[in-house]
């Protein structure tokens, strides 16, 4: 059945033109070899083409969309006009995001003004916020990198790995030595976060998000070390401490080298891993790329300052010096809160119920 899905007598010569594109996730996050990626866009190509051309298919639904296979799959439906339908997880309680255009900056929603809300409702929206806001603050905080040294397991491993790694076969990061490598890093680095005493300091906080992040990716000119750049400058500018809190499933090594780096060189950089709500609820700005956590700091009525392309931008005050509209960020979060997000979940079992005409 998938030799003939993906039969190799399938012509795809008008497809390569979105090739870069489609494989741009899997190359910058280097989740597979290129050759491998090459070999998997070509088969995807082939095997979508010979399904749409003999099915008759009334929508196609795409799992965020952009991933190798998401992408591909989007492009190749507008080829045949089949239309799509997006999905990717809300990161509120039981929500979920439906698009027919993409998610986040992809979604047909960019350009609307979402603060227009014709069934706004404050006393729900309070409510709402209110319990969601100590549920969040007072959940157990993720717990403290361990100091000190690792098992000697690690020496062995690392001489093993420079003695192998000395052969050009195993230089390459896709050998299973490279592959275990990156996996043992993340249990080997220690890092030394920072206790906030809340009142105690005025900070920036910037919340990361994994550097391999779709979003971050294909919606930001900035990678990550020039988005932590660009946040201790807008501290030091302020006069204010930067609170860095590296994402928890961050596995890039150069990523968590350069901000402990950074901060041996600066004064005012602090590493946190403490509870991300009670950081928001306490800084006096956040800085995020385009991570849901920006709508958080709304919810806190923050300044905050999204560096790529986000849903929520235009909503969001940036500039300490300007006062916060917060009759309009309450709008916004109401409708996209009880409009835009659907209910349901993908970690749960349920019946998910969407209008596929809207």
């Amino acid at each position: 059945m998938l030799q003939e899905f993906c039969q190799n007598d399938v012509d795809i010569e008008e497809f390569m033109k979105f090739k870069e594109s489609a494989v741009l996730m899997e190359h910058i996050a280097n989740l597979l070899s290129p050759k491998r990626i090459d070999r998997q866009f070509v088969s995807l190509c082939k095997g979508f083409k010979k399904y749409f051309s003999r099915n008759e298919i009334a929508k196609f639904v795409i799992w965020n969309g952009s991933m190798l296979q998401g992408y591909t799959a989007s492009k190749i439906a507008d080829h045949f006009g089949i239309s799509k339908l997006f999905f990717e997880t809300g990161n509120f309680p039981n929500k979920l995001f439906v698009d027919p255009e993409g998610v986040n900056a992809a979604s047909n929603l960019t350009d609307k003004d979402l603060s227009i809300c014709s069934n706004y409702n404050e006393d729900k929206l309070n409510n709402f916020l209110t319990g969601h806001k100590r549920i969040k603050e007072e959940m157990h905080l993720v717990p403290q990198a361990k100091k000190g040294k690792q098992l000697n397991y690690f020496t062995i491993w690392d001489s093993l790995y420079n003695l192998f790694a000395q052969h050009p076969i195993l230089e390459n990061d896709y050998t299973l030595f490279g592959k275990l490598k990156r996996m043992k890093f993340a249990n080997k680095f220690s890092i030394d976060y920072y206790n906030t005493q809340y009142g105690n300091t005025d900070y920036i906080l910037f919340p990361l998000q994994v550097s391999i992040d779709s979003q971050l990716i294909r919606n930001s000119d900035l990678t990550t070390q020039e988005s932590i750049d660009y946040a201790l400058n807008v501290a030091q500018e302020n006069n204010l401490a930067l609170l860095i809190k590296p994402h928890p499933a961050e596995k890039n090594k150069n990523i968590v080298t350069y901000i402990c780096d950074l901060k041996k060189q600066h004064n005012n950089i602090y590493l946190t891993n403490q509870n991300t709500y009670q950081l928001i609820k306490h800084c006096k700005k956040l800085i995020t790329i385009n991570s849901t956590v920006g709508i958080e700091g709304l919810m806190y009525y923050k300044h905050v300052e999204v560096l790529g392309k986000a849903l929520y931008k235009r909503y969001c005050e940036p500039d300490l010096s300007k006062p916060i509209n917060k009759d309009i960020v309450n709008r916004f979060l109401y409708n996209y809160l009880f409009n835009i997000l659907q209910q349901g979940s993908v970690y749960g079992r349920g019946k998910l119920t969407i209008n596929l005409e809207s």
